[in-house]
């Protein structure tokens, strides 16, 4: 079995054509291109087993003759994209799994097709290939790809505009080097989702829902660094993710998960800090501190939006309602509009594509002594225990005294409890998983109590454009004072029982 390493980044038809002039900065050697038009069938189960297994298979018609493709998702950051991949040629048009020879990606096939029945034609990759191949001083070949053409399935249509750099052999330091070049030279972007994936999108009976953040799967006898590695791809993948459904109607829900994300990363760079250096993580944190600013108005309006569903719950000012939903709606869209043209900076791609390169090539280790490289192979679990028990104490200390502890309070802990949270996800998958829900069912609820203390005060507000003072601050310590009384309840049972990990 092959692994493939490449970079693709969206261009334009005109980009297309001004890349052919380029002279690629480094390049020894530069091919003449050659054209070819690739006729591309990918198959599936009828209810799309092998995209639930994250697996894709196709059969390629081109000037070579027929060439069967089996492919895992692997891993895909930042453009970049590594995976697995088990190829052959055929005689005929015809598919032929039995020709598969790597075993994981045979038994997954299998699978499929014993559970669900035999594979079916699902959608088309039809593209006109221009390619070109790079040879460097150290025998480094990179191949240069411009592919333009359609995916189809059905009635449903989206358009094939890309440059994909392979490498064939040597280093990848030279595909991040010509990506960072042709994202200078002509503001191309990264594409993180690949031609199988957008082919996918566009079929009618897969359910693209979103997703949450989940636990991270980890095994107890893993090394520290490489569930840093794990733990980081999967904030990063559920990111990229919700990036796919930006120009759909969902836009809002998307970035919400997008936020969603860009918090789970930040905490991660704050629990690993006793294991990453903080100044191997300042570029990346400085980067994703002005997303979160970006993001802010889009994430307000949605809590906002929120708070007035509940105030539509009582005698709500109907009029008051309706000028702020109209407010928000506004604000929103322009916001959503502003952030989608952020993302197709030369700052953003950049960013990207250095972070990509970041754990492509573990650059933390850079800020590490040799001598202490060591501890990034020891197991995590006794690593997790301690983030874990010190979190805890942490907010024991916050929660000493919750008789003293007014809502303003309660509002600075949030970002606390979240971390807290975010590292039960990180971590809580090398525990009993009962134990760990159970524990977790706590926190939540904490956090649910805090947050109707907001809803409260953000009608507070709203009360005051029609209500005296005096008459808002009284609605509102009524309606706080039983809230502050459960939440000192929850912090004593929460405290009272038994952390998961202990």
């Amino acid at each position: 079995m092959s692994s493939e390493l490449e970079l693709k980044l969206s261009a334009t038809s005109n980009k297309l054509e001004k890349i052919k002039g380029l002279s690629f900065p480094g390049a020894e050697t530069q091919s003449d291109w050659e054209t070819d038009e690739l006729i591309n069938t990918y198959y599936d189960t009828s209810n799309f087993k092998l995209f639930d297994a994250n697996i894709g298979m196709r059969i390629r018609q081109s000037s070579k003759g027929f060439i069967q493709t089996v492919k895992a998702s692997g891993k895909s950051i930042g453009g970049l994209h590594e995976r697995n991949e088990d190829e052959c040629l055929l005689e005929e048009n015809k598919l032929n799994p039995e020709l598969i020879t790597e075993p994981y990606l045979q038994i997954l096939v299998e699978e499929a097709e014993e559970e669900d029945g035999g594979f079916i034609p699902c959608f088309t990759t039809n593209f006109e290939r221009s390619t070109c191949l790079l040879t460097f001083s150290d025998d480094t070949q990179i191949e240069v790809a411009l592919d333009i053409g359609t995916i189809e399935a059905g009635e449903q249509s989206l358009p094939i505009c890309e440059v994909e750099l392979e490498l064939k052999q040597g280093s990848p330091e030279y595909i991040f080097a010509i990506g960072r070049y042709l994202i200078k030279e002509l503001d191309l972007t990264l594409c993180n989702a690949s031609k199988a994936r957008r082919g996918y999108s566009l079929c009618e009976n897969i359910a693209h829902s979103y997703r949450r953040m989940h636990v991270v799967e980890l095994s107890q006898g893993i090394e520290s660094e490489k569930a840093f590695e794990q733990i980081a791809f999967t904030g990063l993948r559920h990111w990229q993710y919700h990036e796919l459904f930006l120009n759909q109607e969902q836009a809002h829900s998307a970035i919400l998960e997008m936020y969603r994300a860009l918090i789970y990363l930040h905490h991660m760079y704050i629990v690993f800090g006793g294991l990453i250096p903080r100044q191997a993580t300042d570029d990346l944190r400085n980067n994703w501190g002005w997303l979160a600013e970006a993001m802010r108005p889009i994430v307000d309006a949605a809590k906002h939006k929120r708070y007035l569903v509940h105030y539509l719950k009582q005698k709500a000012d109907w009029d008051l309602v309706d000028t702020q939903r109209e407010k928000i709606q506004s604000e929103t869209e322009e916001a959503i509009e502003a952030f989608k043209e952020l993302l197709a900076t030369q700052r953003y791609n950049l960013m990207m594509l250095n972070m990509s390169q970041w754990l492509y090539f573990k650059e933390w280790r850079n800020y590490i002594p040799e001598k202490q490289q060591e501890q990034l192979k020891t197991p995590i679990i006794e690593f997790a225990k301690k983030q874990l028990e010190h979190i805890l104490k942490d907010l024991k200390r916050e929660f000493s005294d919750t008789s003293t502890l007014q809502p303003q309070d309660y509002f600075q802990l949030i970002a606390k409890i979240r971390r807290a949270l975010d590292t039960g996800l990180y971590f809580g998958g090398l525990f009993e998983t009962q134990k760990r829900q159970s524990y977790r069912k706590q926190w939540l609820h904490l956090l649910d109590e805090i947050r109707d203390l907001q809803v409260n005060q953000y009608i507070y507000g709203l009360q005051l454009e029609n209500h005296e003072e005096d008459e808002s601050l009284q609605w509102l310590e009524n309606r706080n004072n039983p809230i502050l009384e459960a939440i000192g309840e929850t912090t004593k049972g929460i405290f009272k029982s038994t952390p998961y990990w202990s």
